[in-house]
This record gives C-alpha cells, sequence and structure tokens, in this order.
C-alpha cells in the first residue's frame, strides 16, 4: 500500500513538472513568435523607405540555447502550433549560436539568439540588414589591428566624446551651430587618425559600411523612444571594451547616421557602396574638405575632455605592455600547437569581439572564441573553455598568409584519440586528421596522407 502510494506521488510530481516544462514552452513560443511579428510589423511600416529596398524577410531563424530553432519560414521537419511559429530540434553543428547570417539547409537566414528579442526589434533589424546588404555586396569584417595601439585609441575615444557631445546637444534642444561644432570635431579626430593610419583605411570603412549601418538600421527602425540616448549608451558600451580593432563600427554607426539624419542631408543612396563618415560629412554639411591645424586640434581636443582620456589611456598602455609580454611568451617563445584552414570559406568563427589583442605583427590573440568546420575539409572544431577564456589568463592566436588562416594554441595537455584537451581549450579532430610533434618541441595538426 505505501509502495503504491509513493508510486502515485511519484507521478503526479512528474506529470506537474512535465506540465510545467510544456506550459513554460509554449510561453517561450509565443514570446518568440510575438518579437518576429512586432519586427515585421516595423519594416513592413518602413516598407523600404529607408534604404530602397524592403528589409523584412521570413528567412529569420530564432536559435534557443538547448537547440531549439524557431522561424516563421517552414523549416524542414519542423512542428507548429498554430500554423505562424515553425519550431524543431537543429542537428548538431548545423548552426552556430551567434547572431549573424549563416546558412542552413543550403539556405542563408539571419540568425538572432533567443536572449537578444527583448531589445526592441533592433537585433532582428540588424541581421536582417545584413540578409539584405549581402545581396549587393560583400564587406570586410575583420578586426582592424591598429585601433590597440594607444595614439589610435585616444584619437578614437576623442572622436566618441564629440559624438556623444553632438547626441546630447540634440537631447537638451541646443543650437543646431552647437551640434555642427561637435561634429565637426569628431570628423576632425577621425581624419587625424585616418591619415596617421592610412594603410588601414579601407578595411576600416568596409567594416563600418558592414556593421555600422547595420547597428544604425536596427536603431533607427526600432521601436526605442529616445535614439539619441540609445546610441550614447551604445558609444560608452564599446568604449569600456578592451579592445577596439572589432566594436568601434557599433558605435560610430549610429552616431553618424542619426546625427545626418538630424541634420536632414540625404546620405544613404545604395547598399553596394563603401560609406565614408568624413567624406559625407565634408561634401554635405562643411562643402569643403576640412582642414586639420596643431591648434585647431589642441582646441577640439580641450572641448572633448582630451585630459581624462589621455591619462586613462596612458595608464592602459602600461597593462597592454604587460599582455602583449605575456602572449609573445605564451604563443611565440615557447613551443605550440599550430593548424591552417584549408578551406576557410566554409570554417565559421565566432569570438568576443571585446576579449582579443593584437600582437604586434603577429596576428591577433582571441582569448574567447569557437570554431567550426562546416565542410569536412578542415581539421576539425574548437572551443575555448568556459571561465578560463579571458585576456591574461590564456588565447588562441590567429593570422593570415599565403592566402591561409592558420591557428596557433598553446600546446595541449592531453591528447586522447581525435579529442585534443587543454586546461583553456578542447578540440575535435577530424577522422583523417592527426597532430605530429617536430623536432623543435612544436606541434602541428595535420590531414594524414594515404598510401
Amino acid at each position: 500500500m505505501k509502495k503504491n502510494l509513493l508510486l502515485l506521488i511519484f507521478a503526479t510530481i512528474s506529470q506537474f513538472i512535465s506540465a510545467q516544462e510544456t506550459d513554460k514552452a509554449f510561453k517561450n513560443r509565443q514570446n518568440i513568435q510575438e518579437k518576429l511579428l512586432e519586427a515585421k510589423a516595423l519594416l513592413e511600416k518602413d516598407n523600404g523607405k529607408l534604404w530602397g529596398k524592403p528589409i523584412w524577410n521570413d528567412s529569420i531563424i530564432v536559435i534557443d540555447f538547448d537547440n531549439s530553432i524557431y522561424s516563421l519560414a517552414k523549416l524542414p521537419n519542423s512542428k507548429t502550433d498554430i500554423g505562424v511559429l515553425y519550431f524543431k530540434t537543429m542537428e548538431p553543428n548545423s548552426l552556430v549560436f551567434v547572431n549573424t547570417t549563416q546558412k542552413y539547409e543550403e539556405k542563408e537566414y539571419a540568425t538572432v539568439l533567443n536572449n537578444y528579442l527583448d531589445d526592441k526589434s533592433a537585433t532582428i533589424i540588424h541581421e536582417l540588414f545584413h540578409l539584405l546588404q549581402m545581396k549587393s555586396k560583400k564587406f570586410n569584417g575583420n578586426p582592424i589591428e591598429y585601433l590597440d595601439e594607444t595614439n589610435a585609441r585616444i584619437l578614437l575615444r576623442l572622436e566618441y566624446q564629440a559624438l556623444k557631445n553632438a547626441l546630447k546637444s540634440i537631447i537638451e534642444k541646443r543650437k543646431t551651430d552647437e551640434i555642427k561644432s561637435y561634429l565637426k570635431d569628431a570628423v576632425l579626430f577621425r581624419k587625424e587618425r585616418q591619415q596617421q593610419y592610412s594603410k588601414y583605411l579601407n578595411d576600416e570603412l568596409e567594416i563600418e559600411t558592414l556593421e555600422g549601418l547595420a547597428n544604425y538600421t536596427g536603431f533607427v527602425l526600432s521601436s526605442y523612444d529616445n535614439k539619441y540616448e540609445k546610441a550614447i549608451e551604445e558609444i560608452n558600451q564599446r568604449e569600456e571594451a578592451k579592445t577596439y580593432t572589432r566594436p568601434f563600427p557599433y558605435a560610430t554607426g549610429p552616431a553618424y547616421g542619426l546625427l545626418f539624419d538630424f541634420l536632414n542631408i540625404t546620405w544613404k543612396n545604395s547598399l553596394d557602396k563603401t560609406y565614408n563618415f568624413a567624406d559625407i560629412y565634408e561634401v554635405m554639411i562643411l562643402k569643403s574638405k576640412i582642414t586639420i591645424t596643431k591648434k585647431e586640434l589642441e582646441l577640439a581636443k580641450s572641448r572633448n575632455n582630451f585630459d581624462e582620456i589621455n591619462k586613462q589611456e596612458i595608464a592602459r598602455e602600461e597593462e597592454q605592455k604587460k599582455l602583449i609580454s605575456y602572449y609573445t611568451d605564451l604563443l611565440i617563445n615557447k613551443p605550440t600547437l599550430k593548424v591552417a584552414i584549408t578551406d576557410i570559406d566554409h570554417y565559421g568563427r565566432t569570438f568576443n569581439m571585446n576579449g582579443t589583442l593584437t600582437l604586434n605583427d603577429k596576428g591577433i590573440v582571441y582569448s574567447s572564441i569557437k570554431g567550426r568546420d562546416k565542410s569536412g575539409k578542415n581539421f576539425g572544431n574548437f572551443a575555448t573553455v568556459e571561465g578560463k577564456n579571458q585576456l591574461g589568463k590564456a588565447g588562441i592566436l590567429s593570422y593570415d598568409k599565403d592566402e591561409k588562416t592558420y591557428f596557433v594554441f598553446p600546446l595541449p595537455s592531453k591528447i586522447e584519440g581525435q579529442k585534443i584537451t587543454s586546461e583553456f581549450y578542447e578540440i575535435e579532430l577530424n577522422p583523417d586528421w592527426k597532430i605530429i610533434k617536430q623536432n623543435d618541441g612544436n606541434m602541428e595538426i595535420v590531414k594524414e596522407s594515404k598510401s
């Protein structure tokens, strides 16, 4: 009797838990459907006015961390509650957990993580813009290495400060001349920086066109109430990052775009061109080339918090030297494990763009990164270990040479068949790939030759 009673209680509890989980899953689907339809309504209201082409596309997938995926478009082998939202469990390694565009079942989708849906549709619109943009042209998205140099960071932060001052002037309903004055300061700092580091200019403008315009579009067409305040928040967030090599366009894109819109200039005309905010300012607002003199530069610095910015960056430079010394020893001087990506177009990478370090002329260190082989032609998959993937603890070096991308790892602590582990990373090799040890103590991952 007692045993039967216990079984009944256990069954009742199990049913209760199951009902709770079912209800939670249903509410989750309802929320995802609601957020997608909200974004769709905003973009259908725009109806192509912002960029000359409609941005909404049903080819968007929401990814949840239990490997569930959701879409308004019917996915292969998916289910639906009422014929609006479709959902399924995705196949292993079919999609990367990141906000981006990626191929699924031979079709290109915008992908958005479920925990990014509560931002008034900004992220959904950002990624759908990428999907539209890539139909016209593909732009460089690689980090811009020089932006971790102290002088470059100071000039970029001065530009940030001037942009914030201009946006704040709009919020406070200041005179247009004051807004234009701060905008001129921002362009002055930008031109000075870009002239000093001119060899990086093309790549810099491309990533700004790629991510800056996408972030601007997400801001403008979202349902945010005060977009100028949100743009200032965005600058503050990107300014606090440990590295500026990748995050900077997320700050500059919305700021310049909103300022140009406020000043009623027609600056957007196509999706297949590279946008240069300094050129737009000179041609459409100043009506001439900006003149950079030592006096003008010093006056602009005095208006935009130079003393504090300079003090902070000089202190940071000392910390940066320690990091460079640490990684030079870890990934250059000591024996390492190296591998080349043979099919770069089909190798997915996701990384924390706020956790990178430019290692002089050796490449870029990624403290948090995942790599996924999509074709079976590369060495396999890898990921840094959660909780230990921070700058100053460990990292993986990446560089390009002879049209190949290389990854350099600290030596592993264990090799078991196709699994390679370290305190800081894990690698799963594809079949027919192995590790060889070289005479100098270094290791390399190579494809086994078939006899």
